[in-house]
């Protein structure tokens, strides 16, 4: 059994509100963080629920980056380019205004193949700034979806859907939705999935998967 935790905005704390308006910015923060953290990220979280399940020999960093290829592929398969290109506009003005932490000396991958297990990544303008780099990145490079499922462990053999596209109402609330129709969208391409549960928190800093054991 998993658990997705994901957490509100609107029930944090002044302080830990602060953290999240100095990375989206002040304007519309209530949406910009459900639309990141309750569409894009819960698959993103999926992701790695799927990889455990499976026992994918990519691990650490190196599965933050699928997990992310895996999301953005995902929605692209379902037909979600519109919410794809407002998601990588706002990235892009994000990474136009918040600093980069990566010194010059180093590249993207290194400086936080550095840091990966230190307390230094879960700082939250440290883990923020990776999280948007690396999700533009996905958006950036898009790969072919089999590949990545093969690189998730997932042997199946795929099938072929076509999932009906929805409007969201962007809140936190959305999370549960989307995961309940990224599930059944993947149970209609044949895919093996775990037990998870999503459990909705009043720390917007928390965005995890916790491992349940019986």
């Amino acid at each position: 059994m998993y658990t997705i935790q994901t957490g509100k905005f609107e029930k944090g704390t002044k302080e830990q509100q602060s953290a999240f308006i100095n990375l989206f910015g002040c304007e519309n923060i209530q949406y910009k963080f459900d639309f990141y953290f309750h569409w894009y990220n819960i698959v993103h979280e999926y992701g790695h629920c799927l990889c455990s399940h499976s026992n994918s020999d990519i691990i650490g960093l190196k599965q933050e980056f699928l997990v992310n290829d895996f999301a953005v592929n995902l929605w692209a398969y379902a037909g979600y380019e519109k919410e794809l290109k407002a998601l990588y506009k706002m990235l892009n003005e994000i990474l136009e205004r918040i600093k980069n932490p990566v010194p010059e000396t180093l590249s993207f991958i290194d400086y936080y193949g550095q840091i990966w297990e230190s307390d230094k990544i879960m700082e939250v303008p440290i883990y923020g700034y990776f999280q948007f780099k690396s999700v533009q990145m996905a958006l950036e490079d898009r790969r072919n979806l089999k590949d990545i499922f093969r690189e998730m462990g997932i042997k199946r053999e795929i099938k072929e859907c076509i999932f009906p596209y929805k409007e969201y109402v962007v809140s936190s609330e959305m999370a549960t939705e989307v995961l309940c129709d990224i599930r059944m969208m993947l149970k209609k391409m044949n895919i093996e999935q775990p037990a998870v549960n999503i459990e909705l928190v009043d720390d917007p800093s928390v965005h995890c998967v916790r491992y349940d054991v019986d």
